[in-house]
């Protein structure tokens, strides 16, 4: 095998067979400490095995840029070692090649950019939390338009309190990228740790999430047992999680276009989840019709009982999923500006 190499900034336009696809992912970091791989509960989170299912959902998903969080070095190292990596995408760092301007992967886990379109140029923004946004300039071509687009890999602050944290810190990010003049698109994804819907709201004004997103939950209790498996008990409160399941938005895609050349056409924009199947893929078991409250309540003595028991002692088969988050993508439906002033 060849040993990764520094690439030289490409200003050419790539021609692709259909519109950008973009992709987020949450990998849940294996370890706090790079000296210690693998170390965060091992037993419960078999990170190994689900690294290599993540991996598998990356290449599954087939996306031209894919933004990644919570990246430690034993993921970077298994990532970076895939023939589909190493023979079609570009890497924003790899283990031993971080730099000056990208050092989180090295101190504890941090946000890597996958991009199959050379790369124009590659930025590193630190945040007000010390994490560190990483964006990428790609230039595209398809249905005889010429695009340059930035694409930014985020992870915002992450405890729900923090709200007005994670309003500032995304509107300090956004307004830093509109400095930068090379782009014609750009687009935000990450792990933007959005608990409430209303922080919708704090998406700053150019920026537009696609409306195919709504009902999207990347973090779903109801869908993925591992949540609830690995979370401390006291987390549950007094289990009304087992009666209300927690869903929730946590990661994002939003938009920008300038006032020149293209522009997302947002209704025309899918946005599907990935990583969303267990890790182990067996029978798949029949779907049950929803339950009414009054049988969560008959219902909720015996299940608490049976989750505090079975609380971490569960055979992995029966709840490992690649992460606690979902992947999210989304294809980017591109329209000229005279279609958009014709629109209008």
């Amino acid at each position: 095998k060849g040993r990764w190499e520094r690439a030289t900034p490409c200003s050419a336009f790539t021609p692709l067979r259909r519109p950008l696809r973009v992709a987020t992912f949450n990998v849940l970091f294996d370890s706090r400490n790079p000296s210690q791989p693998c170390s965060e509960m091992p037993e419960v989170l078999q990170h190994t095995k689900r690294f290599q299912k993540s991996i598998q959902e990356l290449e599954r998903v087939d996306a031209d840029v894919i933004g990644l969080n919570e990246v430690t070095q034993c993921f970077l190292g298994m990532l970076s070692e895939e023939a589909w990596v190493r023979n079609n995408y570009m890497l924003s760092t790899v283990c031993g090649g971080e730099d000056l301007g990208n050092t989180a992967v090295a101190r504890k886990f941090g946000n890597v950019l996958l991009s199959r379109v050379p790369f124009a140029s590659l930025r590193h923004f630190e945040m007000a939390s010390g994490r560190e946004a990483v964006a990428a300039i790609v230039h595209t071509s398809h249905d005889g338009l010429q695009n340059r687009t930035l694409v930014t890999s985020v992870h915002l602050i992450a405890f729900p309190t923090q709200v007005a944290q994670r309003a500032s810190e995304l509107e300090s990010l956004t307004s830093r990228l509109a400095i930068v003049d090379e782009w014609d698109l750009a687009v935000v994804l990450g792990d933007f740790n959005f608990h409430f819907e209303t922080e919708s709201s704090s998406i700053p004004d150019g920026w537009t999430e696609l409306p195919a997103a709504q009902g999207k939950y990347t973090w779903d209790m109801a869908a993925n047992p591992m949540i609830r498996h690995y979370l401390p008990k006291v987390w549950w409160g007094i289990g009304w999680s087992l009666l209300w399941p927690v869903q929730m938005r946590l990661d994002r895609i939003i938009v920008a276009s300038r006032n020149r050349g293209s522009h997302v056409d947002l209704h025309a924009s899918s946005v599907k989840l990935f990583a969303d199947v267990p890790v182990h893929e067996g029978p798949v078991r029949e779907a049950t019709e929803p339950i009414g409250i009054l049988m969560k309540l008959i219902g909720f003595g015996p299940a608490l009982v049976q989750h505090v028991l079975s609380h971490r002692r569960q055979s992995w088969e029966d709840y490992l999923f690649p992460s606690d988050h979902f992947g999210l993508f989304t294809d980017l439906a591109l329209i000229s500006e005279t279609t958009v002033g014709a629109r209008m």
